[in-house]
């Protein structure tokens, strides 16, 4: 275990743990939290920007690993991300630094090593596409940790990682396909029933809580810092009917699909929706007035 923490905690390559077996990579998600729990933030971040990176680079390229037993190392690798993300504050110029690692990953160009025959090289192509240009499951793994993880974290936190995700998607990397993840967060929070009524309570960390559990006051920050990060992406994204993604993430919900705007295209980004979203923001405000809900009224300010 501890051979595994120092080569988890170093900035430099220090071995190869395997990742391959179920429960080395347990072991391995076990260790990157309790690495974030203890706020050592830079450690974990030399670990995924230096070692992992190094590990499926020269396990492929020198070693001659095929790409599926790298898998793992590349889902430890966003993990450590998402760890970040999440316990970094939004506010810090320390969570742009993220968001530059992973595009300075994303530079590191394909993954190649010779072979013999015309082509002369292999690259390494994965199901979600070709290393690192492609920054295969990034997207998978960040919209898992979205649905599975945002209802659970603190109220600091859920907007720390949704900022995180929003200034991502900014980038326009893995061709806007982390804009899905505003799509999940989007009909949560303004096409679903959703209880006006807010507590005077700390929104605390809650394992177990789950998406019904959680009220707009809530669910607004996350969804305003996706508009302030990546409105205009969302807008792109709406004004060319975006929907390339998951019919589970890209259909909308209940309230959306029975009114007007819904009707007329309900899935994905669209025109419509976006002006439904805008035009629920506006009556969740004059509803937070009305009800003397100056907490939540303040949020959407």
């Amino acid at each position: 275990m501890h051979h595994l923490r120092d080569s988890l905690l170093s900035p430099l390559p220090q071995g190869t743990p395997d990742l391959t077996e179920l429960d080395s990579a347990s072991r391995d998600e076990d260790d990157i939290r309790e690495s974030a729990a203890r706020g050592e933030f830079e450690e974990l971040r030399g670990a995924a920007f230096h070692n992992r990176t190094w590990i499926i680079s020269t396990r492929y390229c020198q070693v001659g690993d095929g790409v599926d037993s790298l898998e793992g190392y590349l889902h430890s690798l966003w993990h450590m991300y998402y760890q970040l993300g999440r316990h970094t504050s939004h506010e810090t110029p320390d969570q742009d630094r993220l968001v530059l690692d992973i595009i300075r990953i994303q530079g590191k160009g394909p993954l190649t090593r010779p072979v013999s025959g015309v082509y002369g090289i292999n690259i390494a192509r994965t199901v979600e596409g070709t290393l690192w240009n492609d920054l295969s499951f990034l997207v998978t793994d960040m919209t898992e940790f979205w649905i599975n993880n945002c209802a659970s974290l603190a109220g600091a936190q859920r907007l720390n990682f949704a900022s995180f995700l929003a200034k991502l998607a900014s980038t326009r990397i893995c061709k806007d396909r982390m804009c899905q993840i505003a799509l999940i967060l989007f009909r949560t929070t303004f096409e679903e029933g959703r209880d006006l009524r807010t507590t005077e309570e700390p929104d605390k960390e809650e394992p177990g809580r789950s998406m019904r559990n959680l009220d707009l006051v809530q669910l607004l920050p996350a969804a305003l810092v996706w508009i302030k990060e990546a409105g205009q992406n969302l807008i792109q994204l709406s004004d060319v009917y975006w929907n390339d993604c998951p019919s589970t993430v890209g259909q909308g919900g209940q309230l959306f699909i029975q009114s007007e705007l819904g009707k007329r295209s309900p899935t994905g980004f669209t025109p419509w929706r976006w002006m439904y979203w805008l035009k629920r923001l506006h009556e969740i405000q004059e509803e937070a007035k009305e009800a003397s809900e100056e907490r939540l009224g303040g949020v959407c300010h």
